[in-house]
């Protein structure tokens, strides 16, 4: 994020409510890789775009991400209460947390349930053709609308517009049977 100093984003727990668990996961290690940077540099980005700071890293080099996360050698612990208080998980993108949909929503219900965050970096928002450096994840955010939520060019979050109900097609059906009667 310009003019945030992502290296003072990394501080111990302080009970603030935004103190998150930072969230990286790589199947294969190589010596050429910069994953492990940019994943570290998105979701710092991500804590810091929701005024958040970063209290550990779960780091889960070399797990494949059929893994279950609650049995992963970083996260898990975390995830069953092993490691110490967090007000949430922050990472670089949903397919860190998990491979499929099932381990993405058990993760996100855990969180859910437990009223906390969830934040991952570079989620698209439904309804837009751009990216937003952050989205925190709607269900698992405490108070936040259960909808999928379309962001406008003025920034501003609105909820997607319903249908309107067909009125002619009713009265037309009106008319017909009343008439038919006759």
């Amino acid at each position: 994020m310009r003019g945030t100093d992502l290296n003072t984003i990394e501080r111990p727990y302080d009970g603030c409510g935004t103190c998150l668990l930072g969230v990286r996961r790589l199947s294969r290690v190589k010596p050429a890789t910069s994953s492990p940077e940019r994943q570290r540099e998105n979701v710092l980005t991500a804590a810091a775009s929701v005024g958040a700071h970063i209290i550990g890293w779960a780091d889960d080099w070399e797990v494949s991400g059929a893994t279950d996360p609650v049995t992963r050698p970083s996260l898990g612990p975390w995830l069953r209460d092993e490691r110490g208080p967090y007000d949430g998980l922050v990472a670089a993108a949903v397919d860190r947390l998990g491979r499929n949909v099932v381990d993405c929503l058990n993760t996100g219900y855990k969180m859910r349930d437990q009223k906390k965050m969830l934040v991952t970096h570079g989620t698209t928002v439904p309804g837009t053709s751009t990216t937003p450096p952050t989205r925190t994840v709607s269900p698992w955010k405490p108070g936040e609308r259960r909808w999928n939520c379309a962001r406008s060019s003025a920034g501003t979050v609105t909820p997607p517009s319903r249908p309107a109900r067909p009125a002619a097609r009713k009265a037309s059906r009106r008319t017909a049977s009343s008439t038919s009667g006759r």
